[in-house]
C-alpha cells in the first residue's frame, strides 16, 4: 500500500494482497509515506490522525476501517504513542468498483477513484474476522487461495455498506468538537473519565456533546469507548500470554465478568475461547467459504 520500510506485504495473489503497516511516529516515513499502492480498506490497531489531501483530518482506530483510493496522497498525525498500527486488504480494482456500485451507481463517473468516503465504522464481527484472516495468512497456516480472496470480498462488501451508511454531514464546528472527543476517547480508553470533563473540553454542553458525538459516530460515547477497549485487548488476547484477568483490569474493567461479559457480546467468544483458538463467529462467514476456512 504504501511506500518506506515500515510496509509488509504478508500475502498475494493476482487479485488480493494484504500487508501489514507498523511505523514509529519518530520515523521519517510516518507523517508522509507517499500516495496509496492500492485500492484498500484498513483495519487500524491503534489511534492516528488522518488527513486526506484537501480534507478535514480523522481519528481512525480499532473502531474505524479506512478507505485509499490508489494513489490518495494523505498525512498522518500521531495519537499513540506506539504510532500507527494497521492491518491492510488491497483488492483488484474491478472488484472495489463491483462493491461499491452496489451503494453508489456514480461509480462509473469516477473509475479510478470508486472509494467515495474516507471512512466508515466496522462493527464487531467485521473487527473479528478480518484479525482472523490476517493473522492466518500472516503465520503462513495452509488456507486455499481461493478462500482467502472470497473471505477478503466479502469483507469489501461489509465495510463499503457500512461506510455508504455514515450518517449525515454535521457543522464543521460540531465535526471538529466530535475529533477531538475522539482523540481523547482513542489515546485515554483505559481511563475512567467525565463527561462534564469532555464536554468541556470539547467546546460543547453535555447535552449537545451526547446528540452530537451520537450523531456523528452512529455511538453513544461509553458505547465508542467501550468497543475501543474490547478491541484494543482483543490483540493482547490472541497474541501475548498476559493473564486475562490482568488485561481486564489493565484496561479499565471493573472486573473480569465485565470483561467476559464485553467479549461474549461483542464477538460471540469469550476471551479464553478466543484464546485457545476457537475460529469463525455466530453467524460466521458465507457457508462456501466456512468448510475451506476450516481446512
Amino acid at each position: 500500500m504504501l511506500a518506506g520500510g515500515c510496509d509488509q506485504v504478508v500475502y498475494e495473489t493476482a487479485l488480493l494482497r494484504i500487508g501489514a503497516f507498523r511505523c514509529d511516529p519518530g520515523d521519517p516515513a510516518f507523517h508522509d509515506s507517499g500516495p496509496a499502492r492500492n485500492y484498500c480498506f484498513v483495519f487500524p490497531r491503534t489511534a492516528v490522525a488522518i488527513e486526506h489531501e484537501h480534507q478535514r483530518a480523522f481519528v481512525a482506530n480499532p473502531n474505524v476501517v479506512t478507505f485509499y483510493n490508489r494513489g490518495q496522497q494523505y498525512r498522518r498525525h500521531a495519537v499513540s504513542p506506539v504510532g500507527d498500527r494497521c492491518d491492510w486488504f488491497g483488492l483488484d480494482a474491478a472488484i472495489v468498483r463491483d462493491a461499491v456500485r452496489a451503494v453508489d451507481p456514480r461509480v462509473e463517473e469516477r473509475p479510478e477513484r470508486p472509494f467515495p468516503f474516507t471512512r466508515g465504522f466496522s462493527d464487531a464481527r467485521t473487527y473479528l474476522l478480518q484479525r482472523q484472516l490476517f493473522e492466518r495468512v500472516a503465520a503462513g497456516q495452509p488456507v486455499e487461495p481461493f478462500a482467502i480472496e472470497e473471505m477478503a470480498v466479502y469483507l469489501l462488501g461489509r465495510v463499503v455498506r457500512s461506510a455508504a451508511g455514515r450518517p449525515a454531514r454535521t457543522a464543521p464546528s460540531h465535526r471538529d468538537a466530535v475529533h477531538h472527543v475522539e482523540t481523547i476517547l482513542s489515546s485515554r480508553w483505559q481511563d475512567h473519565l467525565h463527561l462534564d470533563t469532555l464536554a468541556r473540553d470539547s467546546g460543547l454542553s453535555v447535552y449537545h456533546l451526547c446528540r452530537t458525538f451520537r450523531r456523528v459516530t452512529g455511538l453513544t460515547l461509553h458505547q465508542y469507548r467501550c468497543h475501543l477497549r474490547i478491541r484494543t485487548c482483543l490483540e493482547a488476547v490472541r497474541e501475548s500470554d498476559q493473564r486475562l484477568v490482568d488485561i481486564a483490569v489493565a484496561a479499565g474493567f471493573a472486573n473480569h465478568s465485565h470483561f467476559t461479559g464485553g467479549f461474549r457480546r461483542a464477538f460471540g467468544r469469550t476471551p479464553s475461547e478466543l484464546r485457545s483458538g476457537a475460529t469463525g463467529v455466530r453467524p460466521g462467514p458465507p457457508a462456501g467459504a466456512r468448510d475451506c476456512w476450516r481446512r
